[in-house]
């Protein structure tokens, strides 16, 4: 007997599956029941359908964007919020003054 597909937590899902992602946004009940590996609570399921699609859209790609920035950071230290590693240049000349 072949042994069950392993679940998968929806935010894995989300993140490593763009047109899940979308699917997600646009009608959270609907993904779900497409992807029946996919693994989400109540609450999770809850808390995507009382929001507004663009808040919903907010919401997950912050998720996303998130777990990229964590993701990013872990493999090569401080990521600036322009996106640089690092953070951005300093504003300092090569002497150390402002000017």
């Amino acid at each position: 007997m072949p042994s069950p597909a392993p679940s998968v937590p929806i935010w894995v899902r989300a993140v490593a599956d763009p047109r899940f992602r979308e699917a997600l946004i646009e009608d959270p009940l609907r993904a779900l029941a497409g992807e029946p590996g996919v693994e989400a609570s109540a609450e999770q399921v809850r808390q995507l359908e009382q929001m507004d699609p663009a808040e919903r859209a907010e919401f997950v790609r912050g998720v996303v964007r998130e777990v990229h920035m964590r993701g990013g950071q872990a493999r090569f230290g401080a990521i600036g919020e322009d996106g640089r590693i690092g953070g951005p240049p300093s504003q300092e000349g090569p002497t150390g003054d402002r000017g």
